[in-house]
Parts: C-alpha cells; sequence; structure tokens
C-alpha cells in the first residue's frame, strides 16, 4: 500500500514538471520567434497635412451698424408702419404718436410756423420789389426759423423716424401700446455684416491677435470674419479680456441677436507632421518615436509644438517618408528586428 501511495507522488511531480516546462518552452519559443522573424508591427508613412489649433467661444451676433430709437414722449402709439425684418431707407416713419397728444401742443406749433413762414415770404417779396429793408427781413426770418426748428422737434416726437438703412430687427411696441419716454421702439440695423464679442481668459488673450480669422457657426453653416479688436485690459467684473470680432452675412442667412459658436484660429501651419498622443512614448530625456529602417527599430526623440486634442504637431525629429510604428511600439527597444504588417 505505501508503495503505491509513492508511485502516484511521484507521477504527480513528473506531471507538474511537464507543464512547467512546456510553459518555459512556449514562453521561450515566442521570443525566439521575435528575435528570429521580428516583432509585428504596423507604420504609417509620415506626410505633412494642414493643422491648425482653434478655441471656441459662444457669442452673441448683432449688427455691425445698428440704431435703437426710444421714445421722446410718454403716450399711446398711434401705428406702427413697418413689421420686423422689413427693409427700410433712413428717413422713413415707423413709429406715430397721436398729434393731440397731451403737452405736445402741436396743432399751435404747426399754426405758428404758418403764419410765421407766410410772414417771411411775404417780406422776402417785398424786399426784391425794393419796399423794405434786409434788416426788417431778417428780423422776420430769425422767428420763421425758431418757428421751423420747434416744428420740426415736435413732429420728430410724434413720428420716428429710422436713423439709418437697414432691416428693422426688433419693434417693441405695438399699435395702442402706452409708453413713457425713454421706452424702446424699434431697432435698425444693417445685415451684411455682423459682430459679436467674446471673453478669453488671461492665458488664452496671448495666442489671439487683430485680423486672426474667425469663424462663426449657426444651423450648421459656417461664416467667415477676423478678430477686429483684441483687449489690452482686463475687465474686472468678468475676470477676463474682450475680443471684438466681425462676420461677413451677404447673403443675411443669419439672423439678428443670435447665439453662434465661434471658433478663433489661434495657430496654422499648412504643411506639418503631425502625430497621434498614443504614438507618442516618452523616459527621462524626452518624447520619442519608433520608426523602420530596413528589418529595424530605430528609436527617435522628437520635438513637440502645438497641440489640438490629441494630435501633436512635430517640429523636429521626424521627416516626410519616415515610417513611423503606430502599433506594437511598447514591444520594441532601438534596434529591435521587426516584420511590418498590414
Amino acid at each position: 500500500m505505501r508503495n503505491k501511495y509513492i508511485i502516484i507522488l511521484a507521477a504527480g511531480i513528473l506531471l507538474l514538471s511537464g507543464c512547467s516546462k512546456k510553459e518555459a518552452v512556449e514562453s521561450k519559443s515566442l521570443e525566439q520567434l521575435h528575435q528570429e522573424n521580428g516583432v509585428p508591427v504596423k507604420v504609417k508613412v509620415v506626410s505633412e497635412e494642414d493643422f491648425s489649433k482653434k478655441l471656441e467661444y459662444s457669442g452673441r451676433l448683432s449688427g455691425v451698424n445698428q440704431a435703437t430709437e426710444q421714445s421722446l414722449v410718454g403716450g399711446t402709439v398711434e401705428k406702427v408702419n413697418f413689421e420686423e425684418g422689413d427693409l427700410v431707407k433712413e428717413g422713413d416713419v415707423i413709429v406715430t404718436f397721436p398729434q393731440d397728444l397731451s403737452g405736445m401742443n402741436y396743432q399751435a406749433v404747426k399754426a405758428n410756423y404758418d403764419v410765421m413762414s407766410a410772414s417771411y415770404e411775404r417780406l422776402k417779396n417785398l424786399y426784391n420789389e425794393g419796399g423794405i429793408s434786409q434788416q426788417e427781413v431778417d428780423n422776420v426770418k430769425a422767428g420763421y426759423l425758431a418757428a421751423e426748428s420747434q416744428l420740426k422737434t415736435v413732429e420728430k416726437m410724434l413720428a420716428v423716424t429710422a436713423p439709418i438703412n437697414g432691416y428693422l430687427v426688433e419693434i417693441y411696441v405695438e399699435k395702442t401700446d402706452h409708453v413713457e419716454a425713454g421706452d424702446l421702439l424699434f431697432t435698425v440695423a444693417e445685415l451684411n455684416k455682423l459682430k459679436s464679442k467674446v471673453t478669453v481668459t488671461e492665458k488664452e488673450i496671448s495666442m489671439i491677435n487683430k485680423g486672426s480669422t474667425a469663424i462663426a457657426k449657426w444651423q450648421g453653416i459656417e461664416y467667415e470674419g477676423k478678430v477686429m479688436a483684441v483687449g489690452y485690459a482686463m475687465n474686472e467684473r468678468r475676470g477676463a479680456f474682450e475680443v471684438d470680432l466681425e462676420f461677413a452675412n451677404p447673403q443675411k442667412i443669419m439672423k439678428f441677436n443670435i447665439n453662434a459658436q465661434i471658433e478663433l484660429e489661434v495657430y496654422h501651419n499648412p504643411a506639418a507632421i503631425v502625430v497621434e498622443k498614443k504614438n507618442l512614448l516618452r523616459d527621462s530625456s524626452g518624447d520619442y518615436v519608433y520608426i523602420i529602417k530596413g528589418d529595424l527599430a530605430e528609436k527617435r526623440y522628437v520635438t513637440t509644438g502645438q497641440f489640438r486634442g490629441l494630435d501633436f504637431e512635430i517640429t523636429s525629429g521626424l521627416r516626410v517618408g519616415d515610417k513611423l510604428v503606430i502599433e506594437s511600439r511598447n514591444l520594441l527597444e532601438d534596434g529591435s528586428l521587426v516584420k511590418i504588417s498590414q
């Protein structure tokens, strides 16, 4: 019985010993395979590509040239002659108030003007006939001009006109609305160009220059513009710098007072060498990559420039045409035998 146990124990030891040797052989065989046939790698041939870095913001767009009119009187709106979106010309009457508005004395002012105008015309005719002196004409003329000025002031208050050519982008009142002096009436804006203002951090302001490219995105359409002004003093309330932008809108597709996604291009290299972050390795000497020369891997240190997300610009260390290892790089060391796989 004792001999039987000894035989079983010996067989178990032999079995475990065989498994261990088999694992060692398999492990050794994998290393030998790499040494003999090369580490299988995938490569990408280095080429130049367009590379830019952009900062993203949200901004509200308004007309480059726009004007908002306020009511100069308190009272009830008599009529609104246009609708939002209408194209108007400078001088078009947009909003009117009744001529009998309390405190305006329009009828009395108009009657005084009519009297002074008739008197002035009569005296001019007399002067031309040699009946009176120039001094007498000038005395009446002064009164006529004062009456004319007073009438124009009252009319301007009762009939509010467009101050510029453009589109009625906002009308704040309707017929029969009661307003007070100072209340907003309407806004007219030229929409062929739009402007925006974004706030940027202290770190970002050093990247932005006047004239830099800006893109406004709205409803899937992109509109090109540029940086018009860069703030030189931090806005203390916001703790940021302000940057003024302007965008072309020739088809007037973008609307007034909308929120758009805005991109500022702060760096552009049309012929850059770019490497994904995952293909960059690092040791105590710096960043490096592996490239393939013949059938051997070469460890190549590189210098990085700007980055965009996970893409890094390489400013030195790589050349166009180099075969950059993009898979199995962690299995390599300088001088490793490799086998390029598709």
